[in-house]
């Protein structure tokens, strides 16, 4: 099977990617209009076989999205959209979800297995946090800076996985987050040191894993973000919690393991280079 994988203008794509992901039009053009490169994958009498873009990613060159529609000729197409991506940008990765981009079509495009997302879910921690000195942690409510804030959520702007953060990602109600649920830390001058949000559901609560900034993540305070939410969501009545990562290290990993949290769901993050 020859497949056949041409530039394409990201607008292009939309009805692609709604068919990929299983959702309107409407609800997957905000992917389209954030590549900077987008190609799609055609059979020998043309038929579509995918489509995929490049998503900018701040410290990881670009992020590859898209990817085969189900198909006898899938993972032929998801092994050239990938190439096709390799060779635009020096740096690029994608998650294997065993459907769109395979890790077996990642692999035969010539990328490795670098970290993961993992969905961690259990028992609401209920260790004691352990506070570095001349450090503080605020419910993100009481922030009201937004340039603060934002500078927060940049700390999880060089993890694989991770975008640029966007103005609007500092509101409120972005991520449908609970800001009375959601911790932010300082340092003694006052600039942020890490964050980590939460948002209620039926029963448990919703957790992205702590950002750090880079040079306090040898230390406590992922663990003290963690639990300090944890600690929120129990007085709110929230037994258990899940806990979302992109591209944790293995000690951080350990860690929340260590705090009676299992892994759920796993997609390894393929990469180049």
């Amino acid at each position: 099977m020859t497949v056949t994988v041409s530039p394409a203008a990201p607008e292009d794509l939309v009805p692609i990617f709604a068919a990929l992901y299983g959702a309107p039009q409407e609800a997957v053009a905000w992917m389209t209009e954030v590549l900077v490169a987008a190609w799609t994958a055609q059979g020998e009498e043309g038929e579509v076989l995918g489509a995929a873009g490049l998503r900018p990613s701040p410290a990881h060159g670009a992020e590859l999205v898209g990817g085969a529609l189900f198909g006898r000729h899938d993972q032929a197409a998801a092994t050239a959209l990938a190439l096709a991506a390799r060779q635009e940008v020096d740096a690029v990765y994608a998650f294997a979800d065993g459907g769109l981009l395979s890790g077996a079509a990642l692999e035969a495009a010539g990328y490795r297995e670098v970290a993961a997302y993992r969905l961690l879910a259990g028992p609401t921690p209920r260790a004691t946090p352990d506070l570095p000195d001349g450090l503080s942690l605020h419910l993100l409510a009481d922030m009201r800076d937004i340039a603060l804030r934002l500078d927060a959520l940049a700390t999880y702007e060089d993890r694989i996985g991770h975008h640029a953060v966007l103005p609007q990602a500092a509101a409120d109600d972005a991520g449908g987050f609970d800001p009375h649920l959601s911790l932010i830390a300082l340092d003694a001058q006052g600039c942020a040191a890490g964050i980590c949000r939460a948002a209620p559901e039926e029963g448990y609560a919703r957790i992205d894993a702590p950002g750090v900034r880079r040079d306090l993540r040898a230390g406590p305070l992922r663990a003290a973000l963690l639990l300090g939410v944890c600690a929120l969501a129990r007085a709110r009545g929230l037994e258990h919690v899940s806990v979302e990562s992109w591209g944790d290290t293995p000690e951080e990993l350990a860690s929340d393991l260590k705090l009676g949290l299992g892994v759920e769901i796993e997609n390894p993050i393929y990469a180049t280079g």
